[in-house]
């Protein structure tokens, strides 16, 4: 798929205009404890709606993503208080320079085809510090596309996570959404895991 065409056309579904619901509710909620100063990045961040809620409560956040059409946006969005960075989260070279303390995971993961799924795992504890905290919201049944086509978003199973993750990383809760947009309704799953030292 070719994101920066989808941007460059606003034909950009995933967008929600918003900040994810369910990361909005553990937030709100404060669910998980979050430091001020911890360093945090968004993979796949789009129009940078879920990077600029992170930076909200304190955190200094980097949002990453293929498509500088994206990027553009969510920096005239949300200014310069987050890092924009073009680039490609699978692309372990980029991580040395920029190891984070949390990763959040929103539609990245579901946008990879399946088979590269064992190169986000290598990703994801690459750039997060020993220890570090990884929260996902994963589509566990994303809904058809209207074209008919198979192809993103790809649903995962808890199952398949943490066979995937196992490895890396210690899941240490999973759960529904509190709170899910109108369209994903029973379709989502947050999942946090902490990376193995």
């Amino acid at each position: 798929m070719n994101w920066e065409q989808s941007y460059q056309e606003q034909d950009t579904p995933w967008d929600l205009g918003e900040a994810s619901p369910p990361l909005i509710a553990v937030l709100n909620n404060e669910e998980i404890k979050l430091s001020v100063g911890q360093t945090a990045l968004v993979p796949g961040c789009g129009y940078g709606h879920d990077a600029e809620a992170l930076r909200r409560v304190g955190l200094e956040v980097t949002g990453l993503d293929l498509a500088p059409t994206a990027l553009k946006s969510a920096e005239k969005l949300y200014g310069e208080s987050v890092r924009w960075i073009e680039g490609d989260f699978l692309d372990t070279s980029m991580v040395q320079e920029h190891s984070v303390d949390m990763i959040f995971e929103h539609t990245c993961f579901c946008a990879i085809e399946p088979e590269q799924r064992r190169n986000y795992v290598e990703s994801a504890k690459q750039w997060l510090v020993p220890g570090g905290f990884l929260l996902g919201v994963f589509f566990t049944d994303p809904p058809p596309r209207e074209d008919g086509a198979l192809g993103p978003p790809f649903g995962v199973s808890l199952e398949e996570l943490r066979g995937l993750f196992g490895e890396s990383f210690t899941i240490t809760r999973a759960r529904s959404p509190d709170r899910s947009h109108p369209d994903r309704l029973g379709r989502e799953v947050i999942v946090e895991m902490v990376r193995n030292t």
